[in-house]
């Protein structure tokens, strides 16, 4: 699925971006590489988990949370969560139960209080989510269940070039589909909400707020698992309005097929009349152009190149896909979580959301100096700390 040549919605957004707010940074190699990306995605839980560099592990109810170092990171504070079981695959947030749920988001919250206060900086908790997308355009792992958890990197930001940055790389900062899915979650949360999230638009995400002692409670973090339920429900709304399920084989990575232009367009039109409670003129208008203009995809150069020479090349996600991000803050008592879905764009996540502005992370630019390392070592002992005492404290209480 893609928007053909003749289609201007990208370039329509892509016109929107703040370019004095981009910036890139670069980060460094901390080791050596641990696992293959195929490696990791082929192995069972427990011979994954073998392989990591344990810097924390505890178990949760049935499931089993490891807290590791990294090879390739985001910034030079920044470490991977990864949760799983040997009873059956854990990819992302959509195969935990509402008590998972709260369990695996509730330790993040706490740890990363405890950490911000620590170091006296904001803890930025990421899950990159993409279940059913095997592009290479989507996140790098889908198999296993995971977190960043990082402060992001101030220190060597450079403002960037908007010339000489890559189709790809510009589409990463924008996806226009974020409009529906703050409609959607506007009508969650006033219907199913509880009064206490207050959520706001973002340009390619949706940011929801509330005071920390309430998003890590039992009743903050089931309205979140309630609210990432009903934007997925949302989501297949759409994706079987304008698809019927079948993949092709063509660009190596199984790409949805689209119904008939005719069939697509009466469908859209049907859902639009039937959600016309909650969707905004905006998001409507956006529905009607996908359906308008979704097209088969196209082959790149070859299933794993990010190269994109034409506009049938710009794949549209295969499943929900795209980015959680959870802030806490050191200053404010408060939580922000960002939701940044990937749909018609290449990256819900644009790097990092931050008041410091969109950020394109160009890893592994050489080995980590000493000083760098020092400071990783430095931050991985903080979160080990951290996580140690919260287990036995849980433990003895």
């Amino acid at each position: 699925m893609t928007v053909p040549a003749r289609a201007t919605l990208l370039a329509t957004f892509l016109a929107r971006v703040d370019w004095p707010k981009v910036s890139t940074v670069d980060t460094r190699r901390y080791g050596p590489q641990y696992l293959t990306t195929a490696e990791a995605e082929r192995l069972v839980w427990g011979l994954f988990v073998d392989r990591l560099p344990v810097l924390h592990a505890e178990t949760m109810g049935g499931l089993r949370l490891v807290v590791v170092g990294k090879s390739v990171t985001w910034s030079d504070r920044d470490l991977n969560v990864y949760v799983g079981t040997l009873d059956r695959p854990v990819r992302s947030f959509l195969d935990f139960t509402a008590v998972e749920f709260a369990a695996v988001f509730g330790w993040h919250l706490r740890v990363a209080r405890r950490v911000a206060a620590a170091l006296g900086a904001d803890v930025y908790v990421t899950h990159g989510f993409n279940p059913d997308d095997i592009s290479p355009d989507a996140h790098s792992l889908a198999s296993k269940f995971h977190t960043h958890l990082h402060v992001p990197q101030a220190h060597g930001r450079r403002p960037v070039t908007p010339a000489r940055l890559t189709h790809f790389e510009r589409l990463s900062l924008v996806e226009p589909y974020a409009g529906v899915f703050y409609d959607r979650a506007a009508a969650f949360l006033t219907t199913r909400g509880g009064g206490v999230w207050r959520v706001v638009p973002g340009f390619g995400y949706v940011s929801l707020t509330a005071p920390l002692a309430y998003a890590a409670s039992p009743a903050g973090l089931a309205v979140l698992h309630g609210l990432l339920g009903d934007l997925h429900a949302g989501y297949r709304l759409v994706v079987d309005a304008v698809t019927a399920g079948a993949e092709e084989t063509a660009t190596g990575c199984a790409r949805l097929v689209p119904r008939l232009a005719g069939e697509r367009q009466a469908r859209m039109a049907d859902l639009l009349t039937a959600n016309a409670g909650w969707l905004s003129d905006p998001s409507a208008g956006l529905l009607t152009y996908l359906a308008a203009h979704v097209a088969p995809a196209e082959p790149r150069e070859h299933p794993r190149s990010i190269r994109i020479a034409s506009a049938g090349q710009a794949w549209l996600a295969k499943g929900l896909s795209g980015a959680l991000n959870l802030v806490v803050s050191a200053a404010t008592g408060r939580v922000r979580f960002d939701i940044a879905p990937r749909v018609v764009s290449t990256s819900g996540a644009a790097k990092v959301i931050s008041p410091l502005g969109p950020t394109l992370v160009v890893k592994d630019q050489g080995p980590a100096t000493l000083v760098q390392r020092r400071r990783m070592a430095d931050f991985h002992a903080t979160v080990a700390a951290v996580a140690a005492t919260g287990r036995r404290a849980r433990t003895d209480g």
